[in-house]
């Protein structure tokens, strides 16, 4: 107990290429398994309950579930660059740890050829801003909690508030993300070890 208590309250330090893939991984998958789930359990109320036992609900609910998770993981890797602060030279290390986190798993059904077009996106993405340029978690939010209602199994008659309920659970969580940082990342060693990955 004290062990794990102490885990807690004093988290290994992200310091290899390994650790910080399984730290966006495992920190996306939260983000997006939480936003998703209650986002469509609110929207359907009482109805929930009968649609979460209805497998082709689950079949399109997981769609849902995974695009979120990409889209999440790469605002998360963007947020890692600015953190770590490296220059462009980091972006290719960068996107290979996006295209890693999201590799831990097999391709979902929806996707048999993977996501290699998210993996491009990213380096777009990158590309075309600096690595010191200023987050803006609010549009990062927006944009990305507009991708996900694309894909959410149910919704409402009013489509802009949906939306905007998303991107606020995608928002809170990257400020959250980005919060630990400081705490989570040791960002000369990760520096060191995207560099000689790269």
């Amino acid at each position: 107990m004290l062990a794990g208590l102490k885990s807690y309250l004093f988290p290994t330090r992200v310091r290899s290429r390994a650790q910080l893939t399984r730290f966006i991984s495992g920190e996306a998958s939260y983000v997006a398994q939480r936003s998703t789930y209650e986002f469509s359990r609110n929207t359907l109320a009482w109805f929930g309950q009968s649609a979460f036992g209805d497998p082709a609900f689950n079949d399109a609910f997981a769609v849902c579930r995974w695009e979120a998770f990409a889209a999440i993981a790469a605002d998360m890797t963007f947020v890692v660059r600015s953190f770590l602060d490296g220059g462009a030279d980091l972006d290719p290390a960068l996107v290979r740890i996006y295209a890693d986190a999201l590799g831990e798993y097999p391709a979902p059904v929806h996707r048999p050829g993977g996501w290699s077009d998210r993996h491009a996106a990213l380096l777009t993405r990158f590309a075309g801003i600096p690595s010191d340029h200023r987050l803006d978690f609010k549009a990062m939010g927006h944009k990305t909690g507009a991708q996900i209602h694309e894909h959410v199994p149910a919704r409402s008659k009013n489509a802009e508030e949906e939306r905007q309920v998303l991107a606020a659970a995608v928002t809170f969580g990257l400020i959250s993300f980005n919060d630990r940082l400081p705490r989570r990342l040791d960002a000369d060693a990760l520096r060191k070890a995207l560099g000689q990955a790269g």
